[in-house]
């Protein structure tokens, strides 16, 4: 049987990584809730647990490299994290469209899927690009990705070049909803809908400084860069986010939660199979569209209290009206947007259209849902947001 004793895994972490400090100690409540979570309630398949220890295994060797790298190079932590601008909103509300068009345009900074699966380097990289092991490491990781769940390619566009999202570059902070994304966790669940997000945002500025410092010294970050970051799983730490970073610039997104949240939970569904022994669908309904709603009402309040930190971005403009789209952002954030700029994001849009993926098929009644339910959940956040796009 494995085994997720917190003691036996910290251990094990300390022996592969041969480092002693983990950092602060935020990540032990939160490290022995989800491994007794992950042991007693989680409907793991034996390959699903084996899976689990090493994610959690390799969290804690994540923190340990992290604070080895500081340790050894302390000029990481001058690095100044100015104004980043953040996308966040419900799950298919366009948030990786938008990322990833605003990204293609010069001055903004986006971390890409390989720097955030990995972001310590080999010690010995001469920080030349083609000389990075972390990007063949990464091409092959989302292959064998792709080949364990075939139909992720219809839900999420991972590339080992392409930006990826914040959740990767704080996942270790063990405050996100990447835990689960990978199995059902109830008491984690429990636990995380209260929980200081803070930790989570102190981790998250240090993968960034340490990824702008590894930048800089290979000549790809120039000045006056801005940082774009993104996930969903930022409405559930908007005012941790705030206290991190006051100068952000956050972007939310929306769209008709009766249409985004069966979508999500079909994305679930999926990053969940290779690892469940049953069908979990209405498990996955039932926490995942409690928990955003919930946070989105949080995060209404929040807003409240700091209006000019966002701008709102409704998912049919990013599809119909990119350009306007862009002019709001780039005039939130401070700056011009260019003829160069826009030329950039165009030709992105071009050699990435939706319709060139496989569809993505679902139904609310697949995750035991009904509309009435999502509407009785969301009814402030529709109310402020969508009735009256309507």
């Amino acid at each position: 049987m494995v085994s997720f004793n917190p003691e036996h895994l910290e251990a094990e972490a300390r022996r592969r990584s041969g480092l002693q400090d983990v950092g602060p100690a935020d990540y032990a409540e939160p490290f022995a809730i989800l491994a007794e979570s992950y042991d007693r309630e989680a409907p793991f398949s034996e390959a699903g647990r084996a899976a689990a220890v090493e994610r959690m295994v390799g969290a804690l060797v994540d923190r340990l490299t992290l604070n080895d790298w500081f340790r050894r190079h302390p000029e990481i932590a001058a690095e100044q994290i100015d104004a980043p601008v953040v996308i966040a909103g419900l799950p298919r509300t366009g948030t990786t469209l938008l990322y990833r068009m605003l990204s293609a345009a010069e001055g903004f900074a986006a971390p890409l899927h390989y720097e955030a699966a990995e972001p310590a380097p080999a010690e010995d990289w001469d920080f030349r690009p083609e000389t990075d092991a972390r990007i063949p490491t990464a091409e092959a990781s989302v292959a064998a990705m792709f080949r364990a769940m075939p139909d992720l390619g219809a839900i999420y566009p991972f590339e080992a070049l392409g930006p990826e999202e914040s959740i990767f570059l704080y996942g270790p902070s063990l405050r996100s909803t990447r835990e689960q994304s990978f199995a059902l966790v109830p008491s984690y669940d429990r636990w995380f809908a209260t929980a200081d997000k803070r930790p989570a945002y102190d981790y998250l500025r240090r993968v960034t400084q340490f990824l702008q410092w590894q930048r800089r010294r290979s000549g790809r970050f120039a000045p006056g860069d801005r940082w774009l970051l993104k996930t969903p799983d930022h409405l559930h730490g908007f005012d941790a986010l705030l206290a991190v970073f006051p100068d952000a610039r956050i972007i939310q997104t929306h769209r008709d939660p009766v249409q985004t949240i069966p979508s999500i939970c079909s994305f679930i569904r999926v990053l969940h199979s290779p690892h469940t022994a049953r069908d979990d669908s209405v498990d996955i309904g039932q926490a995942w569209s409690a928990m955003f709603a919930a946070s989105m009402q949080r995060a209404m309040d929040i807003r409240a209290r700091h209006p000019g930190s966002f701008l709102d971005v409704w998912y049919r403009d990013t599809v119909a009206e990119p350009r306007k789209v862009a002019e709001q952002v780039f005039a939130f954030a401070g700056r011009p947007l260019t003829e160069t700029g826009w030329s950039e994001m165009q030709k992105w849009r071009d050699a990435n259209q939706r319709e060139a993926r496989p569809a993505h098929h679902y139904t609310l009644a697949d995750f035991g849902l009904t509309e009435t339910r999502i509407k009785d959940l969301f009814a402030g956040y529709r109310e402020r947001f969508i009735l009256p796009t309507l």
